[in-house]
């Protein structure tokens, strides 16, 4: 019987953005696909012996993991999206609070200022949202507020963390904050990377994905 892999979208993403991880994987695991925002409206995370997520979602699977699940796999991930004075590794809230506002009058214009960010150093792809515009600011009220700092240290199952180093979303500082507090965990950061690094680094993920899925050591 294949072990499951449930993997979890981020912010403004659909299944669509995941699907190709779920394709490469499928031919040794059970795969399941869900949206970050699933995730938001439903608060629970279903059973998965793997978990594979990212940004938005790599919050909610630090606050929502589920007992049975034995690894987790952090994409561009952080366990507090917004700065605040004891911790410099996100960004200010004042944006998101922006973003809030725009996306009530122009979510189009958020959208298209959002993907330029999530794809920089390289150029924007068309994306998927997934969610109308009022599921979208829901998802931008959770990460105002979520602070998953006080849970970090009480994850014992083994974690590989994966950032870009020029992540203009998450600074790859916030990952670096994740490995220092998490008990079991591996951090590997790819240089001249963004936040999407599925999309512009695909083969160098799964590898790093398959290594750690694969060790035997790591679980």
């Amino acid at each position: 019987m294949k072990e499951s892999v449930l993997i979890i979208s981020g912010w403004a993403h659909g299944l669509e953005a995941i699907r190709p991880m779920g394709d490469a994987l499928s031919d040794v695991f059970d795969i399941r696909l869900m949206s970050g925002n699933e995730v938001l409206k439903k608060r629970g995370i279903p059973d998965a012996d793997i978990i594979i997520t990212g940004s938005m979602g790599g919050l909610l699977a630090l606050e929502l993991l589920p007992d049975r699940c034995r690894k987790l796999v952090l994409i561009s991930s952080t366990a507090r999206f917004c700065a605040g004075e004891d911790y410099p590794c996100g960004i200010p809230e004042r944006i998101l609070q922006r973003m809030v506002l725009r996306m009530q009058k122009d979510p189009a214009a958020v959208l298209r200022d959002f993907y330029i960010n999530v794809h920089a150093p390289h150029p924007p792809l068309p994306t998927d949202p997934g969610c109308p515009p009022a599921e979208l600011v829901n998802g931008l009220e959770y990460l105002l507020h979520a602070d998953l700092r006080d849970s970090i240290p009480g994850i014992s199952i083994p974690v590989l963390l994966l950032h870009g180093a020029q992540d203009r979303i998450i600074p790859a500082a916030a990952a670096e904050w994740l490995q220092e507090h998490l008990p079991d965990s591996r951090l590997q950061i790819f240089p001249g990377a963004g936040h999407a690094l599925p999309a512009h680094h695909f083969e160098d993920v799964m590898k790093a994905l398959r290594s750690f899925l694969a060790d035997q050591t790591a679980g």
